[in-house]
C-alpha cells in the first residue's frame, strides 16, 4: 500500500496545470517533477512528467527505474523525443530501492506500466509469476516482432531478454566489462602491440617490469573489481556454458575448470611486481583511485582493467586525455580458442506490465534506431541496438565499446550479479581480497568458497 498512491489523478491534474502554464513553446516538451513518498522506509521517489500541452491531460506511460543523475538525464531526452513523436505524455519515476518499491506496487496491484529492471534474473522471475507480458506473443499481435528484434540486436542480446522462449525485455542500455585500459604513450615508447592472447598479455607485462615499469594499478578495494576479473577469465577458461553452470551451482567451486581459473588469476596477483603496492597496494586502492594512479597526472601503472565506463570516468577526472593518444583499451585477451572472445559486461532490460496501444507504441520506440541514437548521443550510455550509427557517439572510446557489444557473438551478463546476493556480494568480495593477498593455497580457498555457495541456493 502506499502512502501517498503515486500519480492520482489529482496529483496529475496539478501537474498539468503546472504544465500548460509553463509551456512559452507548444511544441516542445515540459517538465515537471513531483516528489512522492511510498510505504518502504526511507525510499523517495522522483516522478518526472513528460508532456505536450495538447496531451497533458492524456494518461501517461509510466515508466520506473532506478536511475538518477547523469542516467536519468540521458533517459529523459529519450522520453522527451518519444512524446515529441508521439503525442504521448510519459511519466518517469525513479526510485532508488528499486526492486522493493517494484515488489511493492505489484502487490499492490499498482505496477508500472513499463520498468527498466537491471538484472535479467529479476526479469525471469517476473516473466515465470506472469507478472510482465511477452513481446513477441500472438503472431501478427506483437509488440516487437521477431524480425524488428532480429533486425535492431544481435542473437546474444534477443537471448539475455528471452525466457522460456518468448522475448520478454528489450535491452536499452549495456556495457561491456571485457576491456583492458592502457596508456598508449607506453606502447609505443616500448614498442609493444595490443595483446591479443592471455601470453601476449603476459609477456607485455614482463616487457614493462623489465623496462622498469608496473603493468597494473588495482582496484579491489571495491571487490567486485576481482569478481571481474574472475569472470572474465572463467568464460574464457571453461566456456559459457560452464560459466551459466557456475553461476547457478550446477558445478562446484571445486571443479578442475575453475581450479584453472584461478591459476590464471595467480598468473597475475601472485607476482607482487605486477601491481601497484603489490597485493596490499591492490587490495587498498578504490575503484576510481586505481584509474587515476593510471590515467592521472603522475602515473603509476601502465594498465587498468575495467569496463567500458572507465573511459568515461577518466576523460571527466583529467579532461585534458586525448582518447587514442593518452587512454585507449584493448578486448580482454582470449585464454582457449575454442572460446574466442566471449563479452561480459551488465545491461539494463524494459520489460511491460501492462499491455496498451501507448505502451506498445512506447517500446517499439525504445528498441529503434531513433531512440538509441539520442540516447547514445549523450554520451552517457552505449546502446545494444546495431542499428546506431556508430559515428553519434561522442568519442572513439565509446564507438569502441559500442562496437564491441553490438557485434558480440557471446554475451553473459555479469555473473556475481545472478548469484544469489549473499554469495555474489558481500562473501565473494572479501574473497577475492583474501586470495590476492595470499594465493597460494588455491585448493583450500575453492574448498572454502565451495562450502559457503552450497549454502546459498
Amino acid at each position: 500500500m502506499l502512502t501517498k498512491k503515486i500519480f492520482s489523478a489529482l496529483s496529475f491534474a496539478i501537474i498539468s496545470a503546472v504544465i500548460l502554464s509553463a509551456c512559452a513553446a507548444p511544441a516542445a516538451p515540459q517538465t515537471v517533477v513531483q516528489v512522492q513518498t511510498v510505504v518502504v522506509p526511507g525510499t523517495p521517489v522522483t516522478v518526472i512528467v513528460t508532456a505536450t500541452p495538447e496531451t497533458a491531460e492524456a494518461t501517461p506511460v509510466t515508466v520506473l527505474s532506478l536511475w538518477g543523475g547523469s542516467e536519468q538525464e540521458a533517459f529523459q531526452k529519450v522520453l522527451d523525443g518519444f512524446t515529441a513523436s508521439t503525442g504521448i505524455p510519459t511519466q518517469y519515476e525513479q526510485a532508488r530501492d528499486f526492486l522493493p518499491v517494484l515488489r511493492t506496487r505489484l502487490a499492490a496491484g499498482n505496477p508500472p506500466d513499463v520498468a527498466i529492471v537491471p538484472r535479467p534474473g529479476v526479469m525471469v522471475e517476473f516473466a515465470r509469476a506472469g507478472d510482465i507480458v511477452p513481446l513477441d506473443g500472438i503472431v501478427g499481435q506483437e509488440i516487437i516482432s521477431p524480425d524488428t528484434a532480429k533486425a535492431n540486436y544481435s542473437q546474444a542480446w534477443i537471448d539475455l531478454g528471452t525466457v522460456d522462449g518468448l522475448l520478454y525485455g528489450i535491452a536499452g542500455k549495456a556495457n561491456s566489462k571485457s576491456v583492458m585500459w592502457y596508456r598508449p604513450t607506453t606502447f609505443k615508447e616500448l614498442g609493444l602491440k595490443e595483446p591479443k592472447t592471455w601470453d601476449e598479455l603476459l609477456a607485455v607485462m614482463e616487457a614493462m617490469k623489465a623496462a622498469g615499469k608496473t603493468p597494473f594499478a588495482g582496484g579491489g578495494k571495491d571487490g567486485w573489481t576481482y569478481t571481474d576479473w574472475f569472470e572474465n577469465i572463467l568464460v574464457r577458461t571453461a566456456g559459457p556454458d560452464l560459466y551459466d553452470q557456475l553461476v547457478t551451482h550446477q558445478i562446484p567451486w571445486t571443479h578442475p575448470k575453475v581450479k584453472e581459473t584461478m591459476e590464471r588469476m595467480c598468473d597475475l596477483f601472485c607476482d607482487e611486481a605486477n601491481f601497484v603496492g603489490g597485493a596490499e597496494g591492490a587490495n587498498a586502492t578504490g575503484f576510481v583511485d586505481g584509474i587515476g594512479l593510471v590515467f592521472g597526472p603522475n602515473p603509476q601503472a601502465e594498465m587498468y582493467y575495467e569496463g567500458g565506463f572507465v573511459g568515461g570516468i577518466a576523460l571527466g577526472n583529467f579532461p585534458n586525455l586525448k582518447p587514442g593518444e593518452d587512454i585507449a583499451f584493448f578486448p580482454f585477451p582470449e585464454i582457449d580458442p575454442q572460446y574466442g572472445s566471449p563479452v561480459v559486461g551488465g545491461g539494463d532490460l524494459a520489460v511491460v506490465f501492462k499491455d496498451t496501444p501507448e505502451v506498445r507504441a512506447f517500446i517499439s520506440y525504445v528498441a529503434s534506431k531513433e531512440a538509441g541514437e539520442i540516447w547514445a548521443a549523450t554520451g552517457a550510455i552505449v546502446s545494444p541496438n546495431k542499428t546506431v550509427d556508430l559515428s553519434v557517439y561522442p568519442n572513439d572510446l565509446a564507438r569502441a565499446e559500442a562496437k564491441q557489444l553490438t557485434t558480440a557473438a557471446v554475451f553473459r551478463f555479469d555473473g556475481s550479479d545472478l548469484m544469489p546476493s549473499s554469495l555474489g556480494g558481500d562473501y565473494l568480495f572479501t574473497a577475492f581480497q583474501d586470495f590476492v593477498a595470499d594465493p597460494n593455497d588455491i585448493d583450500g580457498w575453492l574448498e572454502d568458497v565451495e562450502a559457503f555457495a552450497a549454502q546459498q541456493y
